[in-house]
C-alpha cells in the first residue's frame, strides 16, 4: 500500500477546518493541541452522559450501606463522628443503634443522597482541609451492601495571630489564640487580648462548640473583661468590667430566617477616676456594682456589600432583662484600694464621694433595633437608609437609680454626625445623663469618584437625624417631643474603605440642635465598622 503512494500527494485540508500553512510550525502546533483539546472534549462529554445513563438506568436498583468509614480523623472523636452521620442513615453507624427513619427498600439513589449529606455535614464542622467519599462493596456482606468510605485531611489544630487594628474611632494593638477540637467535637478555645488608645486592656476567653448534629446550634460560655476611658461625656473617668457570659446561638440555612442568640450575663463593673467637675449623675453610679442580664438577639442580614451596599438589608433586634445592684460599702473600700486609678480630687477622703445608684436591686427591660437597606441606583452610584431606636423601661425601684453605663448615649461619627461622641441629649455641665429613649435616621448617598471607579475612596454626603431623651409619665407627650424635636445635620466627605472597616472624613453642619448639646462643626472623622 504504502509503495503504491507517490509524492507529491493531494492536501486533504478543509477550509472549514482553518489549518494553518505548513511553513507556520507555532501556527500548525497551536492549531493541532487545539484540535486534540476538542477531540479529548468531545470524549469526556460522551462518557460523562453514558455514565449518567448508565446511573439513571440502575438509580432504584437495591442497595444497603452497611457501615460508614473515616479515615484520617486522627483527633476527632468517633463518637462525635456517629452523631453528626446518624441522621443521614436509615441503618446502623459505626455500631450504634439507630430507628428506622425510611420503611422504603434503600437504592442507589438513596445511598447517593446519603453519600452527599454526610459529605456536606463534614464539610460543615471545618476540620476538614480535603474530604473525598468512594462507594465500596462489603467485603463477606450480603448481597447490596455497600460501605461508604470517607477520606479526609485535618486542619491544623492551633492558630495564633498578633495584629493592630483600627476600628470604632479606636486604635489597638491585639495577640489572639485559637485551639480547635481539643475535645474531637468540633469546639473551639479562643482567647483575643488588647491594648488600645479607648479601651486601655481588654481580654476575652471563650468556648464553643455544636449542640445539633445540624451544627446549626452552638453552646458558648465566656470570660470577658475590659478597662476604658468614658471621656469627657462620662467626666472623664475610667470603667472597668469582668463579665462571664453563657448562651446558645442558632442560625438557619436560609439567610433570610436570621440567626437567633440568647445569652445570660453576669457583671461586675466599677467606674473611678472621675474629674472634679464629672456631674453628679455619673458620681451616683461610681464605685463598683453588679449587673445580671437575660438576653435574646436576633439578627437577619442579607446585605452584598457590608461597607458600600447596593442591596439587601440587615435587621437586628435585641431584648434584654437585667437586674443590678450596687456591690456592699465594705467591698467598695476594697475595690478603692486595689483598683486605684483615680484622679487629685476626684473623690473625698470619706469614700461617700462614691455616690449612690439607690437602695435595693433596680430591675429593667431595655429593647433595641436596628434596620438598613441599600439600593442602587446607577453604576456607582448606591443610597443607604439606615434606622437605630431603643428603650428602656424600668421595672422595679426607680429611673434615678438606674446604673449610668445601661442608659443610652448618642453622637459622634459612628451614630449622628455632627455632634460630639455621647454629645446628645440632657446634660449636667460637660457630663452626659444619657436616656432610656432615642431613635437615629440616617440617609446616605455614595459614589465613585469621576474616572476611577475601581478605588476604594468613595464621595459621600448625607443627611443625619435623631434624639435622645428620658421617657415622661406622659406617653402622648414624650412621642411628641420624640418627632416633633429632632437633632438634625448634613455633610459630605470621602469613605475609604479597609475591609472590613470604613474610614470616613466629613465637613459635618449641624443644621438643629438641642440645648447644651455637643456640636461638631467641620471635619470629622470616624473609624468604624457599623455606621449610621
Amino acid at each position: 500500500m504504502a509503495d503504491s503512494l507517490r509524492p507529491p500527494l493531494h492536501s486533504t485540508a478543509r477550509p472549514s477546518d482553518r489549518e494553518p500553512r505548513k511553513e507556520d510550525l507555532a501556527k500548525l502546533r497551536a492549531w493541532q493541541e487545539e484540535r486534540l483539546q476538542r477531540k479529548l472534549r468531545g470524549e469526556y462529554e460522551s462518557q460523562r452522559l453514558h455514565l449518567a445513563e448508565v446511573l439513571n438506568d440502575t438509580l432504584d436498583s437495591p442497595l444497603r450501606i452497611a457501615n460508614v468509614k473515616v479515615h484520617g480523623a486522627a483527633h476527632t472523636n468517633e463518637a462525635f463522628l456517629g452523631w453528626l452521620i446518624r441522621p443521614h442513615l436509615s441503618a446502623p453507624v459505626l455500631g450504634s443503634p439507630v430507628d428506622t427513619v425510611s420503611n422504603s427498600q434503600p437504592t442507589l439513589h438513596s445511598v447517593l443522597q446519603s453519600t452527599r449529606a454526610i459529605s456536606q455535614s463534614l464539610s460543615a464542622t471545618e476540620l476538614f482541609r480535603s474530604l473525598s467519599a468512594r462507594i465500596e462493596r462489603t467485603p463477606e456482606g450480603a448481597p447490596g451492601d455497600v460501605d461508604l468510605v470517607f477520606a479526609v485531611t485535618e486542619r491544623g489544630r492551633f492558630f495564633v495571630k498578633t495584629s493592630t487594628e483600627v476600628g470604632n474611632n479606636e486604635g489597638t494593638a491585639s495577640i489572639t489564640a485559637r485551639f480547635s477540637n481539643l475535645l474531637g467535637r468540633a469546639d473551639v478555645l479562643a482567647f483575643n487580648s488588647s491594648v488600645g488608645t479607648k479601651t486601655k486592656r481588654a481580654f476575652d476567653a471563650s468556648f464553643s462548640l455544636p449542640i445539633s448534629p445540624s451544627l446549626t446550634t452552638t453552646a458558648f460560655v465566656s470570660l470577658i473583661g475590659a478597662e476604658r476611658e468614658l471621656g469627657v461625656q462620662g467626666g472623664d473617668g475610667r470603667e472597668e468590667r469582668v463579665a462571664v457570659k453563657a448562651g446558645i446561638r442558632h442560625w438557619n440555612n436560609a439567610p433570610e430566617r436570621g440567626v437567633h442568640e440568647l445569652t445570660a450575663e453576669a457583671l461586675w463593673r466599677s467606674i473611678g477616676g472621675l474629674a472634679p467637675d464629672a456631674g453628679i449623675s455619673i458620681r451616683q453610679s461610681a464605685g463598683p456594682a453588679f449587673k445580671a442580664a437575660l438576653a435574646h438577639t436576633w439578627t437577619c442580614d442579607t446585605l452584598n456589600d457590608p461597607i458600600i451596599p447596593s442591596k439587601g438589608v440587615i435587621l437586628r433586634f435585641t431584648n434584654e432583662l437585667a437586674v443590678t445592684d450596687r456591690v456592699p460599702s465594705a467591698s467598695i473600700y476594697t475595690t478603692r484600694v486595689s483598683w486605684n486609678f483615680s484622679k487629685p480630687g476626684s473623690r473625698s477622703d470619706d469614700g461617700h464621694a462614691l455616690g449612690n445608684m439607690g437602695e435595693g436591686a433596680t430591675a429593667f427591660w431595655r429593647a433595641e433595633g436596628e434596620a438598613r437597606r441599600g439600593w442602587g441606583l446607577t453604576q456607582g452610584l448606591t443610597l443607604s437608609l439606615s434606622l437605630r431606636g431603643g428603650m428602656l423601661r424600668v421595672l422595679a425601684g426607680d429611673c434615678g437609680t438606674l446604673h449610668w453605663g445601661d442608659r443610652f448615649q448618642l453622637g459622634g461619627p459612628l451614630s449622628v454626625r455632627g455632634f460630639s461622641v455621647g454629645g446628645m441629649g440632657p446634660r449636667e455641665g460637660t457630663t452626659s445623663l444619657g436616656g432610656t429613649l432615642f431613635y437615629a435616621l440616617g440617609l446616605s448617598l455614595l459614589g465613585d469618584i469621576p474616572r476611577r471607579p475601581t478605588w476604594p475612596v468613595k464621595l459621600h454626603t448625607w443627611i443625619n437625624a435623631g434624639r435622645l431623651q428620658d421617657e415622661s409619665p406622659n406617653a402622648r407627650s414624650t412621642l411628641h417631643t420624640l418627632i416633633t424635636r429632632p437633632s438634625i445635620s448634613a455633610g459630605l466627605g470621602l469613605i475609604y474603605r479597609l475591609d472590613p472597616i470604613r474610614v470616613e472624613a466629613n465637613v459635618a453642619f449641624p443644621l438643629v440642635a438641642a440645648r447644651g448639646e455637643g456640636l461638631r462643626r467641620g471635619i470629622q472623622v470616624g473609624i468604624g465598622v457599623e455606621m449610621l
